[in-house]
């Protein structure tokens, strides 16, 4: 079963993480509660003002698996979108902490390849409290064609 807790504990040292590991190239922002509602976790602000927003995930079991868990489905009880569907960031930073590496991916170019994703990859069920959270399981190969960006670190 999915443990909340520790996700998020997770989820927090990633975020701290790449926080620091942006600072050199950004001003980055905490996102308000209203955005985080919209899947939208930092602002990232370079030299010249350009500002663009992005969300972070981190995926430890990702370096054990060799997939990403791309969330289709975040609430089945209510068929709540997962955030690859949802978020309204303009960029998804995919972190897989053990690895040391870093996905910079344009939600655009993510939510073009989905319906293949979706045809060509399996779907998995994570349990939470009273409801179900629903992913497919897509190879790192996936993300780091998609990728704008990889860090190795």
């Amino acid at each position: 079963m999915y443990q909340f807790d520790r996700q998020l504990s997770i989820g927090e040292e990633g975020e701290a993480f790449l926080d620091g590991f942006f600072a050199p190239w950004f001003h980055i922002r905490r996102a308000t509660p209203a955005e985080q509602r919209q899947g939208i976790d930092r602002w990232f602000v370079d030299a010249r003002g350009r500002r663009q927003s992005v969300e972070y995930k981190s995926d430890s079991t990702a370096a054990r698996t060799g997939n990403a868990f791309v969330e289709t489905i975040s609430v089945d009880t209510t068929r709540k979108p997962g955030w690859a569907y949802s978020s309204q960031a303009r960029t998804l930073v995919y972190y897989i902490p053990p690895d040391g590496l870093i996905y910079i991916i344009r939600f655009r170019h993510l939510r073009v390849v989905m319906p293949r994703w979706e045809r060509d990859y399996p779907t998995r069920a994570v349990s939470n409290a009273g409801y179900h959270t629903h992913g497919l399981l897509v190879p790192l190969h996936e993300l780091e064609r998609l990728a704008v960006t990889v860090f190795s670190i």
